[in-house]
């Protein structure tokens, strides 16, 4: 088996041939080697898995049942060897120089156990439609193995907000971040995003997040 890559990232997809091998070509252009690329193609029922496979920069594709995207992303990090982990949503692009700039600021602080940067909306054409801002996103997120490996698997029961309760439990281990001063992901908002395909069940998973959140840290 090769040498354990410094950063594996993982890219789930459904579906999601429309913008895959921009996303890809983000990672294939972060002058970042010492990487490996996993797609995990969660029941695509378009040309998600044989674009991916075709892409020049050679990732890694496995294709699972539609399970879900936390059933994805736990797949994803089953098979990820990195020392640190990255995610990017099959829609979304990573500016260059991204994954340099984090890794640098996660590793200047021993302590640190993962960091977030800005985030820029944008439309189909990538065209900004609002200033960067901190966000506490997977695709804007660095992060140690081993603090992935404290907080745990993905809830598979929430297809959304899946973040947010991932995000209560590394606050309740005491897991420290930092927010890094950059422009870390460029955010596609479409018809076709997850969140607004779904919307009343976007907020009940969020309200269910919550109510799980308060119940962890009265505890």
């Amino acid at each position: 088996m090769p040498e354990q890559p410094l950063v594996s990232v993982i890219v789930c997809v459904r579906d999601g041939e429309r913008f895959l091998d921009e996303a890809l070509d983000s990672i294939a252009v972060q002058e970042f080697t010492d990487l490996e690329t996993i797609v995990i193609d969660d029941g695509s029922t378009d040309d998600s898995a044989d674009r991916a496979r075709k892409h020049a920069f050679s990732p890694l594709v496995v294709s699972q049942p539609a399970l879900g995207i936390g059933a994805a992303i736990n797949h994803g990090i089953r098979l990820a060897r990195g020392r640190y982990l990255a995610f990017l949503d099959c829609d979304d692009v990573w500016p260059r120089g991204r994954l340099i700039a984090m890794i640098q600021a996660v590793e200047s602080d021993i302590g640190t156990d993962y960091v977030f940067g800005s985030v820029v909306n944008t439309d189909d054409r990538l065209n900004p439609i609002n200033r960067p801002q901190p966000a506490r996103l997977l695709g804007s997120l660095l992060i140690k193995r081993t603090s992935v490996d404290r907080i745990g698997e993905f809830r598979t029961d929430v297809a959304h907000a899946g973040i947010v309760d991932w995000m209560s439990r590394a606050e309740v281990l005491g897991l420290r971040f930092e927010i890094v001063d950059r422009l870390v992901l460029l955010r596609r908002i479409h018809g076709d995003n997850l969140g607004s395909r779904d919307q009343p069940n976007a907020r009940r998973d969020l309200l269910r997040v919550i109510r799980d959140h308060h119940r962890r840290t009265r505890q």
